[in-house]
């Protein structure tokens, strides 16, 4: 979390939760529709069943994803 109590990118990418649960923590949109950001470690990403083919990896050492929320 940061300190405005609100969950940061990683914190989010571990929510289990479906996306259409979660409120976002940054305002961000592409073409005007709600977006968020999914970020795995290396250790998450080795052990994910099904890897996101547009998943990008990070210089950080982490992989992401963008994805649109409802």
């Amino acid at each position: 979390m940061n300190h405005n109590g609100r969950m940061s990118g990683l914190a989010i990418a571990r929510d289990k939760a479906p996306m259409h649960h979660v409120v976002p923590a940054t305002g961000w949109r592409i073409n005007g529709h709600p977006a968020r950001l999914l970020i795995w470690s290396l250790e998450e990403w080795e052990h994910l069943e099904v890897r996101p083919i547009d998943a990008q990896f990070h210089p950080f050492g982490v992989w992401c994803a963008l994805r649109l929320t409802d």
